[in-house]
């Protein structure tokens, strides 16, 4: 029961239209549709939806600071790494071209395992789509906890860096 908890809020925290955006970042549809299906995937440990909107040569500079490709997220899926409790996805720029999106912000959640277990973790992320023949598909992530906090105090969203586009000041 505690796991279809945990999996349902990060689903619902996953989705684009739950995501907070920063005030004037616009999220494609195609992309938030995109993330839509895969915070779906992703929470019922779906492979096959994963592969639907990971690129056959999607990498990410994943949590643990190293570079692996889609089948090795996968499995790490698969072994009940990626679930988190307490998931909120802050967007704070998207930049489009023709064929590619640039997706930035961070991630704030409590891994339930792996890097960051038990603790609220803060985790930059930016994410690279480009459109394919499949339609817009992730070709490239980066996402290491930049903060970790114990759960028992955990640190409110104004006590993580401000992340702003480039127009903008950062407050680190």
């Amino acid at each position: 029961m505690l796991r279809k908890i945990v999996l349902l809020g990060a689903l619902l925290c996953a989705a684009p239209a739950l995501a907070q955006l920063a005030p004037g970042v616009r999220m494609p549809p195609e992309i938030g549709a995109a993330y839509g299906r895969l915070g779906k995937a992703m929470m019922a440990h779906d492979a096959a939806g994963v592969r639907t909107v990971w690129a056959e040569d999607f990498v990410v500079n994943s949590p643990n600071n190293t570079v692996i490709g889609r089948e090795d997220v996968i499995s790490v899926m698969e072994q009940d790494f990626l679930d988190y409790r307490d998931f909120h996805k802050h967007i704070t720029f998207v930049g489009e071209k023709p064929e590619v999106t640039v997706v930035m912000g961070y991630e704030t959640m409590i891994p339930i395992k792996g890097p960051g277990a038990g603790k609220q973790v803060m985790r930059p992320f930016t994410d690279i789509w480009a459109k394919r023949s499949a339609g817009w598909q992730l070709i490239a992530r980066q996402a290491t906890i930049a903060t970790a906090r114990s759960s028992a105090s955990p640190a409110t969203v104004d006590q993580f860096p401000t992340f702003c586009s480039a127009r903008m000041c950062a407050r680190m």
